[in-house]
């Protein structure tokens, strides 16, 4: 079963029950495990969400016309943090749709939001998660893990280990070697027992990888030049003939 998380911030309470009830009827009609979370303003959210690096919602749907902080303010906050998942607008008028383009917004809904649009909306969700997500079977149920939340697989006996950025850890029955092919890009070996998100390096020595979350992993030897190549080439900031 597909795992989504949704965060909804929306200040009209009809609004709010008839978008969980479409979403809800949604899961249950497409075998889905939906969670939803609910806040009834930006200030409210972030109150409770200081770190916008530990947020791991698939997708945002913001009303855009809620107190002092509107969903547009929201969607650039979440932005400039480095969100990079789905957000999709709710609003009662039309000419706001082009406020989405700035923030990369999925969709907008407009309210009362009809369950026929809104269904179709979460196909779009379902598909560009299913398109940018690390996908797994897990004894009875599908784990689904967007690809920029990921910062390490780790091999453990017959396990492997998949961190990610808001600390939880997944555990799958599998190689590391057989996870490797099916890795887009920028997924790097840097070890035996370890798997990158090269998206989440914050600094490489001649002996190690900090990553954003300041964990510190070890290069063995026999990788570090495929490393340094493949990062140089991903990020086209650094000289790779310059010495550590």
């Amino acid at each position: 079963m597909m795992k989504i998380n949704i965060t909804i911030l929306e200040d009209s309470i009809s609004e709010f029950n008839r978008l969980q009830k479409g979403i809800l009827k949604y899961s249950k009609l497409n075998n889905l495990d939906i969670n939803i979370d609910a806040y009834k303003s930006g200030e409210e959210f972030f109150l409770h969400n200081p770190n916008c690096q530990s947020i791991d919602s698939s997708a945002f749907f913001l009303d855009i016309q809620m107190g002092s902080m509107t969903g547009i303010d929201v969607a650039k906050k979440l932005r400039s943090s480095g969100y990079k998942g789905i957000i999709v607008f709710l609003t009662a008028f039309r000419e706001y749709v082009f406020h989405g383009y700035e923030v990369r917004a999925l969709n907008y809904l407009l309210k009362p939001v009809n369950e026929n649009t809104l269904f179709l909306c979460l196909d779009e969700i379902t598909k560009e998660l299913s398109n940018n997500a690390y996908i797994y079977r897990n004894r009875q149920e599908i784990v689904s893990l967007p690809y920029s939340e990921i910062l390490t697989f780790s091999s453990r006996l017959h396990y492997v280990d998949i961190l990610t950025t808001n600390g939880k850890c997944y555990e799958q029955m599998a190689t590391l070697s057989r996870i490797i092919e099916h890795l887009p890009g920028e997924f790097i070996r840097t070890h035996r027992s370890y798997i990158v998100n090269m998206a989440h390096i914050y600094r490489i020595t001649s002996s190690s990888i900090e990553l954003s979350n300041h964990l510190t992993i070890q290069i063995a030897r026999s990788y570090y030049k495929d490393v340094i190549n493949a990062f140089a080439k991903y990020t086209r900031r650094f000289d790779i003939t310059g010495e550590f």
